[in-house]
């Protein structure tokens, strides 16, 4: 064997020597990189090859050549559990089937094994989405736990997502020297979060990402090389899944040997800072810089009106102010200027009255704004609606006079016009005539509720009327026996009934207008049998007792067909609610989803158009449902 042969051999053996040494084994960098924390808090995480004690005395740190002198250094495997933290993010998209999964998920059991006891870790697996297989948490067995069954595999690689998600649980965590591990063996597919997007995020938060490559046929390195140069962290290349387990073993040791280095700054803010530190052993300082935080511009904020001073300074105010003060001047000038005509029943009424007022003035007396209102009713007198709206008001039992109604609905509108106009839109006025609709409402549904009770009691005082006229009382007596034992409403209606048969009117014409008051076909019959028993006689009581029959079987028919009814009234209700319920619903949910249907002139006619469909719609069901019988 020549001797050439023999130096040949000796450099093979040593090369294979030399190639045979783990990776772990090769002592990693020194490397410096800033950490999260709030000026004046400064935080630097500082990766020595080997771990040693590493006290405070040993580590000098200067800003602009100004040494520090509260510097506090914490070792990874000494530190409290929110101080280091790693993310490890795991592809699990079908192209790591089989031993590529299988060797990742043993990789990463080897990487916890070489962890600071105190260091928190979390599991994060993507595909096409990003799973939490396991928030942070410093317990090693919950650990292995997570990582002792293979995730599910799926199309997709959102490889940006899943980085996204681990900085969101070292922010969440408020951990300070935070640090993601993610392995992938192609590029980034269908991710909702872009490189530069990411890779700014993990900047911002000082979050370092050591990415590492597992070459395959789906192999391209691009998006992982990008995420290390962009976060300062590392990217590594496994050949193979047996690779990995060198790989993640010098991570797991170089993460191990991290110390975290704490002071507070005295610079000034909007200064540019050089932070140099010297470690004793190490020859070279290592070099860093930031700049402290500035203060924002003095400038001034733009203005913006009150609410209360658009109300009185805007155009739409001044219209309604303007037209409501004439309209009111020139009301006060035709109620108070032009003779009260008093007709013979009114002047009559005035001594047939069974109350007076309750300060014994007399009407003349009165105050001058009730004067008004007096003159003002007595102008509208000669409108049918006006005349249809005092007899319901007197109806509904409502102390308030009608006038007084008229004048605070009127009120109430204005200012609903004006608030609607000026905070919403001006179109949004129109719904201030709900208000006047509304008011009518509650004053037919006051009197219908007194005209269902008066049917309701009808009967028994049709009952006891008939009894009183067997007693030997007359027609008349015997509705004053009524009168006296019947309850509201039939006893002041009853009571009407005497009281003007006592001024001279004919028995039946006061029950007739009863009838109107009313509106009960059923009491008509009794008028009829008034006006009998005034022209020709008869028996009175047993006509009444049919006439009590009649009207209870009317009741009891009216009361089936309500029955029958009750699912058509609700369906109404139901039908006409939820378009409004529906919009209310989305409006919360997601206001800029109905944004173009109210910004829009199209879409604000397709509004009033949808309102008075259903409206009509309501309209036409309750004409159906209500059977008069």
């Amino acid at each position: 064997m020549s001797r050439r042969f023999q130096l040949a051999l000796l450099l093979a053996v040593l090369a294979a020597v030399l190639t045979a040494v783990p990776v772990s084994a090769a002592k990693s960098p020194v490397r410096l990189t800033e950490a999260a924390g709030q000026f004046p808090d400064r935080a630097f995480i500082l990766t020595l090859p080997e771990p040693r004690p590493l006290a405070a005395s040993q580590v000098q740190v200067r800003e602009n050549g100004q040494r520090v002198i509260d510097l506090v250094v914490t070792p990874a495997a000494a530190s409290n559990p929110n101080q280091f933290g790693v993310v490890l993010v795991l592809d699990a998209s079908n192209s790591m089937k089989g031993k590529a999964i299988a060797g990742a998920i043993q990789a990463a059991q080897l990487f916890v094994g070489h962890r600071a006891p105190a260091q928190k870790v979390a599991v994060v697996t993507f595909n096409n989405g990003r799973q939490v297989a396991l928030p942070f948490t410093a317990d090693s067995g919950k650990i292995l736990q997570a990582l002792a069954h293979q995730p599910e595999l799926a199309y997709g690689t959102h490889i940006y997502d899943a980085v996204d998600e681990g900085i969101s649980l070292l922010r969440g965590a408020n951990i300070t020297a935070g640090s993601i591990v993610v392995l992938s063996d192609g590029a980034d597919t269908g991710s909702k979060t872009t490189l530069a997007g990411v890779t700014k995020r993990a900047r911002k938060a000082h979050i370092r990402v050591f990415a590492v490559g597992l070459r395959s046929h789906h192999f391209h390195p691009a998006s992982l090389r990008g995420l290390a140069n962009g976060t300062f962290g590392s990217f590594s290349e496994a050949t193979s899944a047996n690779d990995l387990s060198r790989i993640y073993d010098q991570l797991g040791a170089e993460l191990s040997h991290e110390y975290l280095l704490r002071y507070r700054s005295v610079q000034s803010l909007g200064a540019k800072v050089r932070v140099s530190i010297q470690v004793d052993g190490v020859p070279t300082a290592l070099q860093s810089g930031y700049a402290t935080p500035t203060l924002p511009p003095p400038g001034f904020t733009s203005y913006h009106r009150a609410l209360s001073d658009s109300f009185w300074t805007s155009a739409f105010t001044m219209i309604v102010f303007g037209v409501f003060t004439v309209g009111l001047a020139a009301f006060f000038v035709f109620v108070l200027l032009l003779p009260r005509q008093r007709t013979v029943q009114k002047r009559l009424a005035e001594f047939v009255s069974l109350a007076q007022p309750a300060d014994g003035k007399a009407a003349g007396g009165a105050a001058l704004p009730e004067r008004v209102f007096d003159g003002a009713e007595e102008r509208l007198e000669g409108s049918a609606i006006w005349r249809r709206f005092v007899e319901e008001v007197e109806l509904s039992d409502i102390r308030m006079k009608p006038a007084h109604i008229a004048l605070w609905t009127l009120v109430a509108t204005l200012f609903a016009m004006w608030f609607l106009a000026l905070v919403v839109t001006f179109v949004a006025l129109l719904l201030a005539f709900f208000i006047p609709f509304a008011v009518w409402s509650f004053v037919r549904r006051q009197v219908e509720k007194k005209r269902a009770l008066f049917a309701e009691e009808l009967p028994d005082n049709l009952a006891v009327l008939a009894s009183a006229i067997r007693a030997g009382h007359s027609l008349v007596g015997a509705l004053s026996v009524v009168v006296n034992d019947a309850p509201e409403p039939a006893r002041t209606e009853f009571g009407r009934v005497v009281a003007d048969e006592q001024l001279g009117m004919p028995l039946e014409q006061a029950l007739d207008q009863v009838v109107v008051r009313m509106e009960s076909a059923d009491l008509r019959q009794v008028a009829l049998v008034a006006a009998l028993q005034r022209e020709t006689g008869g028996s009175t009581a047993e006509v009444l007792d049919t006439v009590v029959e009649t009207v209870r079987e009317r009741q009891d028919l009216r009361r089936l067909v309500r029955t029958l009814t009750a699912a058509g009234r609700a369906s109404r209700w139901i039908v006409s609610a939820l378009p409004v319920a529906l919009l209310l619903a989305i409006e919360i949910l997601n206001p800029a989803y109905l944004h173009p249907l109210f910004a829009h002139t199209s879409g604000r006619i397709l509004l009033v158009f949808a309102a008075v469909l259903v409206i009509s719609g309501s309209l036409v069901i309750k004409k159906i449902v209500n059977i008069k019988v």
